[in-house]
């Protein structure tokens, strides 16, 4: 599981507000009406960051999505030998020939406290505040906890050291989640350091609690299978 603290101010937006919202541009919340980081939000930075982080070691341990022969591009209905040649983040993550390893859910705020921001559109010409471009946004506040959980399918070695590695980026401050990240948003920071556990199907009794993971041997997994990938 994961247990979250926003150190800045946290968005993610709705799109357009409807007729009852107090703001120009509102939270995106849950049927019970608590502000949400959507699973996808926090997949889709922990992936962004995953490619950066291994094509800055060796370009091959993550395709470029913006071009045209990306892992597989075009392929419909790939072989196994095809799909063992997918590269280390579309293998975890996933890619349009093959669903990923990784599932992220919603993060849910505990509370449904929020506060309300001024912006304003600036005329690049003038070097000003554009004329009637005021707005107002609304913002989970810093100190407001976030609650939710991952799941690795069958992990490959070095796959848990790399997500953990990746939690840690997070709570240092340098990956961010939502918008408004240019004004200080989308800060998150550990509230309690998250462990990992071990299911395995073989040995699976229902009135065991689930094994530790040992991260600091996933770490060294995750080492080993980047310099045995030289």
């Amino acid at each position: 599981g994961l247990e979250l603290e926003a150190a800045s101010g946290i968005r993610v937006g709705s799109g357009r507000a409807g007729a009852a919202d107090a703001t120009d541009l509102p939270l995106l919340r849950d049927p019970l009406g608590r502000p949400l980081i959507p699973g996808s939000s926090l997949k889709g930075v922990l992936r962004s960051s995953a490619e950066r982080l291994l094509r800055g070691i060796r370009q091959d341990l993550a395709c470029d999505i913006l071009a045209k022969d990306y892992c597989l591009a075009g392929t419909r209905t790939p072989s196994d030998e095809q799909l063992e040649t997918l590269c280390w983040t579309c293998r975890l993550f996933g890619n349009p020939a093959k669903a990923g390893r990784l599932v992220c859910f919603d993060l849910v705020a505990d509370q449904d406290r929020t506060i309300v921001r001024d912006g304003v559109a600036i005329d690049r010409a003038e070097l000003k505040a554009k004329h009637g471009a005021k707005f107002d946004y609304e913002v989970c506040p810093p100190g407001t906890v976030f609650r939710g959980r991952i799941r690795l399918d069958d992990p490959e070695p070095g796959d848990v050291g790399l997500l953990a590695g990746l939690l840690d980026l997070m709570d240092a401050g340098l990956i961010t989640v939502g918008g408004g990240v240019s004004r200080g948003l989308g800060q998150l920071r550990y509230r309690i350091r998250p462990t990992f556990t071990q299911i395995r199907a073989a040995t699976f009794v229902p009135t065991a609690a689930p094994a530790p993971v040992d991260l600091d041997r996933e770490r060294r997994a995750f080492g080993e299978r980047l310099e045995g990938s030289k």
